[in-house]
């Protein structure tokens, strides 16, 4: 009898003599041994190909018996065989693992700014989200913003209770009661990878053309790397996205000028003043469109911020969230005694909910410096006759907004380029994403295989490529309902493997 040293992580280390090995990811295990890190078994005179493991993430479970029989593949194979059968592709594709793509979410198309606010996470609570799938779910990647709260996911499961992970967010949240069904969307792989592409180009955006949310998918995705959630689909997935996001800046217009009034303030600002180093700003308000505007003076780097809001822990938490992602000077003055530091700052961006102006003419009647007055609120935060003050520049929400539009018009042009974009960067990922299922088992293995296999794999991708049509007519069935998508997914898996078996034998004959 000979004995082999198996050495694995630290779940578990042994060495066996004259032990019975039971080999199959569908038997309860009494030992896991990653297949990745066994080399070829000798025991009672059976010898394990490394070629005979039916797939790199799968698990040989080890298991000690008293039976002179080890069940290998669905076959009885007597101890003492030199010669096992080989393995049979169907064998093998009943344990490989489904990789199922799936998404869901809300964003601004989908659910109202009062709805959005309420499922919006936090770094932490991305975490904890994370956490709590870990053992329902291979892979997950979570995007959340002002706009989004997004969840991309891979399960290798069959059944998959989308609901049950639209609870835990709402539960994370204390949501219940406020969000419905209708607020969110679900996809499948097609469609999820449709979905990350069309936000990470920006065309998802409420703004077209918005020039922070690959910053926020980089983040995002290294959080997922963070928590060991990132795997081969999230991975192959993201690092596409952020290519083709990159993309759209060099080889089309989609992001030129800029795309909102928080935008536009700073660049009237740097058009004013040439550059916001050595500037003070002053931003009254804290809600969104001050959020928005503080970023982006933040990105411009400007030297100083003054935020003040007639809640201050409002002001304070938009300082919170900005100190986390660049060092800035800055600090929160209370509303009553804002009007204090107008003399000293360069810059004033109005942004409250006042249903009257929060500035007057006499507020700047001491100013004896340039002051660009930014007012960005509806209704308007700053009296009109505030421009009678020679020292006074100041630009309203329309003004902005006539800037923005003639941006807009140029970005549109290069709208259909950038769909064109997305559906080529979809073509090359689903090819690569539905080849999973169908490539021979040992490609799987992560072993280097033998010229025939190559010969194989090669085969395999040649197929998919001729077939490739077929993937998008019935990727692209969906009709809204997770669990039918799902299926149709199954189906299609399915189809391809009867397809590539069919052209085999053709091949054969």
């Amino acid at each position: 009898m000979l004995s082999k040293t198996i050495t694995t992580d630290n779940r578990f280390r042994g060495k066996w003599t004259g032990t019975i090995f039971v080999i199959g990811i569908k038997w309860r295990p009494t030992f896991y041994i990653p297949i990745g890190q066994v080399g070829a078994i000798i025991t009672g005179g059976i010898y394990m190909k490394e070629s005979y493991f039916s797939g790199a993430d799968n698990f040989t479970v080890v298991e000690t018996a008293e039976d002179r029989v080890v069940r290998y593949n669905g076959q009885n194979i007597s101890v003492g065989s030199e010669n096992p059968p080989a393995v049979r592709e169907s064998d093998l594709r009943s344990q490989s693992i489904t990789h199922t793509l799936f998404a869901f979410g809300l964003n601004h198309k989908t659910a109202p700014v009062e709805i959005r606010e309420k499922l919006y996470l936090n770094e932490s609570e991305i975490n904890l989200f994370l956490e709590k799938v870990r053992g329902s779910l291979s892979e997950c990647f979570v995007l959340s913003t002002c706009n989004r709260t997004e969840v991309y996911c891979v399960s290798n499961s069959t059944s998959i209770d989308i609901g049950y992970f639209k609870r835990l967010l709402i539960d994370i949240k204390g949501a219940e009661g406020v969000l419905t069904e209708d607020h969110f969307f679900s996809y499948i792989a097609c469609a999820a990878s449709q979905q990350l592409f069309s936000v990470a180009t920006s065309i998802d955006s409420r703004v077209i053309g918005d020039s922070q949310i690959l910053r926020q998918l980089r983040a995002a995705y290294t959080l997922s790397i963070e928590a060991g959630h990132a795997g081969k689909v999230i991975n192959q997935m993201l690092q596409r996205a952020l290519k083709l996001g990159k993309a759209t800046y060099t080889q089309t217009s989609i992001h030129g000028g800029a795309t909102s009034a928080s935008t536009v303030a700073v660049e009237t600002a740097i058009k004013v003043f040439g550059t916001l180093r050595g500037k003070t700003v002053l931003v009254i308000g804290a809600g969104e469109m001050a959020r928005l505007t503080t970023e982006a003076l933040v990105e411009k780097n400007v030297s100083r911020i003054i935020v003040t809001n007639r809640t201050r822990k409002h002001a304070e938490d938009l300082l919170s969230e900005i100190k986390r992602d660049a060092s800035i000077e800055s600090v929160v003055v209370d509303f009553e005694d804002f009007k204090k530091h107008l003399p000293s700052v360069d810059i004033v961006i109005s942004s409250t909910g006042s249903s009257e102006p929060v500035l007057f003419k006499e507020d700047f009647a001491y100013q004896t410096r340039k002051v660009l007055v930014v007012d960005i609120a509806v209704p308007r935060d700053v009296d009109p006759a505030v421009e009678q003050n020679p020292n006074v520049i100041l630009q309203n929400i329309d003004d902005l907004h006539h800037i923005v539009d003639r941006y807009h018009e140029k970005r549109m042009t290069d709208l259909p380029k950038v769909k064109k974009m997305i559906i080529e960067e979809m073509i090359e990922f689903l090819n690569w994403y539905y080849l999973l299922p169908i490539l021979p088992a040992y490609e799987r293995t992560g072993f280097k295989p033998t010229p025939e296999q190559k010969h194989e794999v090669l085969r395999t991708k040649e197929f998919l490529n001729q077939n490739i049509s077929e993937i998008h007519k019935l990727a692209a069935q969906s009709g809204g309902d997770f669990d039918a998508d799902l299926q149709s997914h199954f189906s299609l898996i399915e189809r391809l493997r009867s397809l590539k078996a069919e052209t085999i034998q053709r091949l054969a004959a």
